[in-house]
């Protein structure tokens, strides 16, 4: 089962009587443990009815007469084994263990919380064939944007677009560190209600304002010496060029969506949509499309190809690349094509 499906069961109060997290991301199994706690277990009966158990401290017959313990003053009571591949087992406890998997004690919650798990071996095999086993595993890059913002609308704030992929960009795919992140950002918002590339920026440390979208309404405006300017201070406060070549690259499909002349009869949220940008940045885009034949974006294509091919292929330091690139980018000539390869 998947972290996501285990969300649906504990939304629906169905949490079973085992159930064994494992996986790479454990801020995802942290905030599990946390929602079944909060749906189970008032604050006044969490004293009589929480235990925490480490693998390492404790043995199969603790766990299990444990758990095997009515609640007090609750319907139930709820039992978390941490490190529990750690967990010593002989024989005998194999069986203990496997004997109480087989009939569990309804008002009893036990959760398991493995680093490794080999699912050949018991108590594993056990686990696999009568508890519920959640698998927490690293989230894919399209998965962080709805992550992010469905974190900072935990705090009743709300994220531009363009502010979670800066986020991302700047931070990277780690839950923990982006939940750091998040936490600063509502921290410095104050009565604010909406998180912006500003407060990313200011926060996140994108140094001295600039960010990639700096770099892209210079361009989208044709604006040469702004662009070059904008593009050092990136390079010489960390930005990654990868980074700065995939945006740039979203940046002009973009533009090219909005180049297509059926687009122009869609109503302006359905043409945000489209074009996948918030309405509020539509208008910008829309002038920085006029400043762009097809040709011309036929050519940007091109050479953002060749400069990413260069950073990957050659020894060519990345600042050259990247400075031919926004130059060509913003001449659009077959020349620039060439001085990039």
């Amino acid at each position: 089962m998947t972290h996501k499906e285990f969300q649906s069961l504990v939304r629906s109060r169905k949490i079973p009587p085992v159930t064994l997290f494992h996986g790479s991301e454990d801020l995802l199994i942290e905030h599990s443990v946390d929602q079944i706690i909060a749906q189970t277990l008032s604050d006044g009966t969490k004293g009589f009815n929480l235990d925490t158990l480490y693998g390492s401290k404790v043995s199969v017959q603790e766990v299990v007469a444990i758990a095997s313990a009515f609640p007090m003053m609750s319907e139930r009571r709820i039992v978390i084994v941490k490190e529990f591949e750690k967990l010593a087992t002989t024989e005998a406890a194999k069986e203990i263990f496997a004997a109480y998997l087989t009939r569990p004690l309804e008002s009893t919650l036990l959760i398991l919380i493995a680093g490794e798990v080999d699912f050949r071996r018991k108590p594993f095999t056990d686990l696999k064939k009568h508890a519920t086993v959640v698998e927490c595993k690293a989230l894919y890059d399209n998965e962080i944007p709805d992550w992010i913002v469905e974190g900072v609308k935990k705090s009743g704030r709300t994220i531009d677009p363009d502010a979670v992929m800066l986020l991302q960009e700047q931070v990277g795919n780690s839950l923990r560190a982006l939940a750091n992140e998040i936490e600063k950002i509502i921290i410095y918002l104050g009565e604010e209600k909406s998180v912006t590339l500003d407060h990313v920026s200011a926060v996140v440390g994108a140094s001295k304002g600039y960010t990639i979208f700096d770099l892209q309404n210079a361009i989208g405006a044709k604006n040469l010496a702004r662009a070059m300017s904008i593009l050092a201070a990136m390079l010489q406060h960390g930005q990654s060029p990868q980074t700065i070549i995939i945006m740039l690259t979203r940046f002009f499909v973009q533009l090219w969506k909005l180049s297509d002349p059926g687009v122009h009869r869609l109503a302006p949220a359905d043409l945000a949509k489209e074009v996948k940008v918030h309405p509020y940045f539509l208008r910008s885009l829309q002038q920085f499309q006029s400043n762009y034949t097809q040709k011309h974006l036929e050519s940007n294509f091109r050479v953002l190809l060749q400069a990413d091919k260069l950073l990957k292929t050659t020894s060519r330091e990345p600042h050259i690349v990247l400075d031919l690139l926004v130059y060509s980018l913003i001449r659009g000539t077959p020349e620039s094509e060439l001085a990039l390869s």
